[in-house]
């Protein structure tokens, strides 16, 4: 079987099962997650974003940057795998010490991580909305919750 006929296997099974829990089994990550692979672009401001994911076995390796005036001004290396106690979203922003998030929830194209002893952010969403990859990361901030979006469409093929 492709990991395309396992991906749309899985898909059909979400679609026809309610959203699940962490507490809830998940299948193998490029199963469930294979619509976040891919490379994306976006923009806020002056800032242009690109992320990408690959599958690299059972866990998604990811990459992201922001550019201005063609000078990088961030990195980060990203992961989603297995942990100890279940699929984790670990970042690496600016290449620093891992910081894993555990899954607290995912449905048919959206996946949701906590992590409330980390300071900012506490929480990272992924979902998708068409064509569109959506993210958003979200804590405390100065005057109550911050909440941080991110919209990107997919890269064009150079």
């Amino acid at each position: 079987m492709t990991l395309r006929s396992v991906a749309i296997a899985s898909l059909a099974l979400l679609l026809c099962s309610p959203a699940t829990t962490a507490h809830e089994a998940i299948a193998p990550v490029p199963a469930t997650l294979s619509w976040l692979v891919g490379d994306w672009c976006g923009a806020q401001g002056q800032d242009r974003l690109q992320e990408s994911w690959r599958l690299h076995g059972d866990a998604l390796l990811g990459m992201a940057g922001t550019v201005r005036d063609n000078r990088m001004r961030s990195f980060e290396y990203t992961r989603i795998a297995m942990g100890k106690d279940g699929l984790q979203f670990v970042a690496q922003p600016g290449g620093v010490p891992p910081t894993a998030f555990a899954l607290v929830s995912h449905g048919p194209q959206r996946v949701d991580f906590a992590n409330a002893a980390h300071d900012f952010p506490q929480r990272v969403s992924y979902w998708r909305d068409g064509d569109k990859l959506r993210a958003e990361i979200a804590g405390p901030g100065e005057k109550g919750e911050m909440r941080i979006p991110f919209e990107f469409v997919a890269c064009p093929r150079d």
